[in-house]
């Protein structure tokens, strides 16, 4: 993994985390325990924090950007699919960022409220809990039925025993 410290700030990262070894972490982010952060995933603390929830994972590809004005902070058991880009925003609890979606700066997405794949979440705009939001710009939808909400739990667990299944079983091997 690519961790580095820059201006006297260092990442910080939980036990029983994966970070891959083509991930990049720079200067003041924070990763809690039980996360995966996938191949190509770039967390640039540079400006201002990146937080990473206990649990979540960062998946492929995906972007975190922080400035000064606000932290990227990411809750608990959230899942921040293959490609996407956050920049100043906070994710709360069990909330899912789908593949290639954006969301922009002080944008919130509360607890359980999902963005789909390709969405752009705009400056300020609140996704509210439970709610699901599409489109650019994004727009509220429908609601997280139990059953999405079930479903979602499900493919959360399968990453955080992911985490686990990287640290004892890859190994590069050219």
């Amino acid at each position: 993994m690519a961790l580095y410290e820059f201006e006297g700030k260092a990442p910080q990262i939980g036990e029983g985390t994966y970070i891959h070894p083509s991930a990049v972490l720079i200067g003041d982010v924070t990763v809690g325990t039980g996360c995966l952060i996938a191949p190509g995933a770039a967390l640039r603390g540079d400006f201002g924090k990146i937080i990473v929830g206990n649990g979540s994972n960062v998946q492929e590809n995906a972007v975190c950007h922080a400035t000064p004005l606000q932290p990227v902070d990411i809750g608990d058991n959230v899942i921040i699919a293959h490609g996407a880009l956050l920049h100043d925003a906070t994710i709360k609890q069990g909330a899912v960022i789908g593949m290639g979606a954006i969301i922009l700066h002080r944008a919130v997405v509360e607890e359980d409220a999902q963005v789909a794949a390709g969405a752009v979440v705009t400056p300020g705009f609140v996704v509210p809990a439970r709610k699901i939001v599409m489109g650019n710009p994004a727009v509220v939808t429908k609601d997280v039925t139990d059953k999405v909400l079930e479903i979602t739990r499900l493919g959360l667990q399968m990453y955080q025993e992911l985490a686990g299944r990287y640290i004892k079983g890859a190994r590069r091997i050219d």
